[in-house]
């Protein structure tokens, strides 16, 4: 069925126009954001390294570019931010109970806000729609 359709419209199976690899992209950019908060941090970042190295550096409205550039960018700041509140808190309050309870609840709190803009982003992603929450 899907190589008739293809034939009709003059396409090669499987073949992507410019708008397919600009969503493609998108999702691939929010997956790996996903990926580097959930399941492999630091893997993930080295590849969501890649894709902003190789394609973030183009024209800013397209749909690729970006969520590109912001899954990148909100990488760094959640990250930026988790370790320094962490070791804020931690020179603050100290080694004590009261401390640690403080440091694991906004390091909680910063990462669970980060995973729902990276849910919402890839529900943005999937709906063609670029991103529209903090632009760097």
């Amino acid at each position: 069925m899907p190589c008739l359709v293809a034939r009709k419209y003059n396409l090669a199976y499987g073949s992507f126009t410019k708008k397919n690899e600009q969503q493609s992209l998108a999702q691939q950019a929010e997956g790996w954001y996903l990926c580097n908060l959930l399941i492999l941090p630091g893997i993930s970042f080295a590849f969501l390294l890649r894709l902003f190295i190789k394609h973030g550096r183009n024209d800013r409205s397209t749909l690729g570019t970006n969520h590109i550039r912001q899954t990148f960018f909100m990488s760094l700041l959640g990250g930026g931010l988790a370790f320094s509140g962490c070791i804020s808190l931690y020179l603050w309050l100290g080694n004590t109970p009261h401390g640690w309870m403080w440091i694991i609840m906004y390091f909680t709190l910063v990462h669970t806000s980060f995973v729902m803009w990276g849910i919402l982003g890839l529900a943005w992603a999937l709906a063609k729609k670029p991103i529209l929450y903090p632009r760097f």
